[in-house]
């Protein structure tokens, strides 16, 4: 029963910050999910849960959709994921974690600190697929497909309903990505089954809620959240790679 409520209540939470941002929800979730179950089984939960639970968010952001950058994004994904995956049998999850953490602290250093912070992406097809690829690449690397995004839809100064349904649509993609592979190699079992219908109700009830409370963020405010994201993320990379 504990393990129930913990996850209800985890991915209640995570859901109201991932509807109001459109990412952060896992990594608030994770931790409250973890008091209840081990670290392994509250990420396969959570994978789950959120693939089905993404779709809900991105059908409440798809009025804002771009559909000609998406469908890049989603097309450069595919080959992102394969490229991570290769690089896993040859260099160290360690190794990447660490590279990818300094390389979030150098843009969020840049972003606080630079005359060189509103410094603007173009409509470029090659940086829409490079975004694309990048986030495929961490997602089967080192599971934080949220960075590349944060940073893309950042520097392409997107106001928040845009970037947000953006973050959302890559999310149901590379989600349901991750889901098939995981079911593909037996990791799910009856009991997280049922783990997962109970996160995935916490979580069909929290995204409305932050989907409300997202309606009423500012731009800076937004901003700035993406930025925190980006910066809890490195440190989680930095330490994982380091101990």
């Amino acid at each position: 029963m504990e393990a129930y409520l913990f996850t209800f209540f985890g991915k209640f939470i995570g859901s109201i910050v991932g509807g109001a941002t459109g990412l952060g929800g896992m990594m608030i979730s994770l931790p409250i999910l973890s008091l209840g179950m081990p670290a392994s089984t509250a990420v396969l939960v959570s994978c789950l849960s959120g693939a089905v639970s993404c779709m809900q968010l991105a059908w409440l952001y798809r009025r804002y959709v771009v559909w000609d950058d998406m469908k890049l994004l989603w097309l450069a994904c595919i080959p992102g994921c394969i490229f991570g995956a290769f690089t896993l049998k040859v260099v160290s999850v360690a190794l990447l974690q660490i590279m990818i953490s300094i390389m979030i602290f150098c843009f969020i250093l840049l972003q606080l600190f630079s005359r060189h912070a509103q410094w603007k992406l173009g409509d470029s097809l090659g940086w829409t697929l490079a975004a694309g690829f990048t986030g495929g690449f961490a997602h089967a690397s080192v599971s934080v497909v949220g960075v590349p995004l944060g940073v893309f839809v950042l520097l392409k100064r997107w106001d928040r309903d845009r970037a947000r349904a953006t973050l959302c649509m890559f999310f149901v993609f590379s989600g349901w990505m991750t889901l098939v592979s995981q079911w593909m190699a037996g990791l799910y079992e009856f009991d997280l089954l049922k783990l997962a219908a109970v996160g995935l109700v916490g979580s069909l009830v929290g995204q409305p809620v932050g989907f409300w409370i997202g309606r009423h963020l500012n731009q800076k405010v937004f901003v700035r959240f993406v930025l925190l994201f980006l910066s809890c993320a490195a440190i989680v990379l930095f330490y994982k790679g380091i101990r």
